[in-house]
């Protein structure tokens, strides 16, 4: 399987795509604990492997265990700057059918919904709001 290199410095990288299919490999390798962090960081290079290198010294060694939630939430705080979540969160509570056929709403409303997971309960019951 060949994953995702996540560079940091690039326009246009999609960190919450890197951490997506991050997780889809690990769910088929059965990956486990501590393994996932560090073979998740494998994939890092330029930037965010200077920034992984310097979050782990930071933690020190009397750190709890690296979790992969722990290390998500770390690495989204870092690519993914909260001005960042704010807009996305607004662009997909601002989303309507409009002159969208159903098949490009309902991909629009996917694609967003990963930005905001914590808006969507039941997407048949979300994407009537419009």
């Amino acid at each position: 399987m060949n994953l995702l290199e996540f560079l940091g410095s690039q326009v246009g990288e999609d960190p919450h795509n890197f951490i997506y299919e991050v997780k889809k490999i690990f769910g088929v390798m059965q990956v486990t604990g501590n393994d996932k962090v560090e073979l998740a960081s494998y994939q890092h290079k330029d930037v965010a492997h200077i920034w992984f290198t310097q979050w782990k010294e930071h933690r020190g060694t009397n750190a709890v265990p690296m979790t992969l939630e722990c290390f998500t939430r770390a690495f989204l705080d870092r690519f993914f700057p909260r001005e960042l979540t704010e807009a996305k969160d607004q662009k997909f509570m601002n989303l309507r059918q409009g002159t969208m056929s159903v098949q490009e709403y309902g991909l629009m409303f996917t694609q967003l919904s990963r930005y905001a997971p914590h808006m969507v309960v039941d997407p048949r019951a979300q994407m009537s709001k419009s």
